[in-house]
């Protein structure tokens, strides 16, 4: 599978004028798929999340069992404890992929295009026109680096953890950014009410920009490198002043996509 069937250019596109004649908002609601811009981007969240989830078990599930192996065979204390705390932070990371896999693999999307950010969630589609959105771009966070304390114990198990984590991120193909996601500003709050299957999406603003409401849409995205290469090109293609691209927030401590706007 490559990455251009995972989330490549919408085929079978027509020119942009046939999206961009479409509803003003809240999009098809059938089973018929709407008609793209040329160069429109799909992004097929349940799809990467599969493969993402697929691939992680595959390579938790052994290293925990291997871990827990060394536990109980091997009689040197310290590899009794090195394996113990890599044991249980492997075997914990595959039992929340498997916890996680109908939620994350579930069928739902994103296609970026001349007329706006399309929603798919089954069969049924919604569209935020460019013209809807005061700002539209990823975030994301970065964990603080923390200090290495403690005896040598600890200090290996610091270097081995860094190691095995470049060597998982590497095979999963993810970066060191946290809490990806996709944010829309909208222009006018009311516009939220209007796409009530986005309601899901919807996030307090942790810095409104005066004037605009302080909610948005906060769609969070898997770690995959592949994922943004063509998105951001996209976002810039079409989305001209609006499109932001990568900006920063502040850690939140991983909690995820944090408070909820009052409904």
């Amino acid at each position: 599978m490559t990455n251009q069937d995972m989330m490549g250019e919408v085929p079978g596109a027509t020119p942009a004028s046939s999206a961009q004649s479409g509803p003003a908002i809240g999009g098809p609601t059938s089973a018929a798929e709407p008609t793209f811009s040329p160069d429109a981007h799909r992004l097929d969240l349940g799809r990467l999340g599969v493969i993402t989830l697929v691939v992680g078990i595959a390579l938790t599930g052994p290293l925990g069992w291997a871990c827990f192996y060394a536990v109980a065979t091997d009689p040197d204390p310290v590899v009794k404890g090195i394996g113990g705390f890599f044991g249980l932070l492997f075997g914990g990371l595959c039992v929340l992929f498997i916890a996680n896999f109908w939620r994350v693999t579930r069928p739902r999307g994103i296609v970026v295009d001349a007329a706006g950010i399309w929603f798919w969630h089954g069969t049924s589609w919604d569209l935020v026109r460019w013209t809807q959105a005061a700002r539209v771009g990823l975030s994301y966070e970065m964990p603080p680096e923390l200090p290495t304390v403690g005896g040598p114990l600890d200090h290996l198990k610091a270097k081995v953890s860094d190691w095995l984590k470049d060597r998982i991120f590497g095979a999963l193909r993810v970066t060191d950014k946290r809490g990806i996601a996709l944010e829309i500003v909208p222009m006018r709050e009311e516009e939220l009410r209007e796409l009530p299957r986005l309601l899901r999406y919807r996030a307090k603003e942790p810095a409104p920009t005066p004037g605009l409401p302080p909610v948005m849409w906060r769609v969070r995205l898997p770690g995959g490198y592949h994922s943004f290469e063509k998105l951001i090109t996209a976002g810039e293609r079409f989305g001209g002043h609006t499109w932001e691209g990568w900006f920063r927030r502040q850690w939140s401590g991983g909690a995820g996509r944090g408070p909820r706007a009052a409904g």
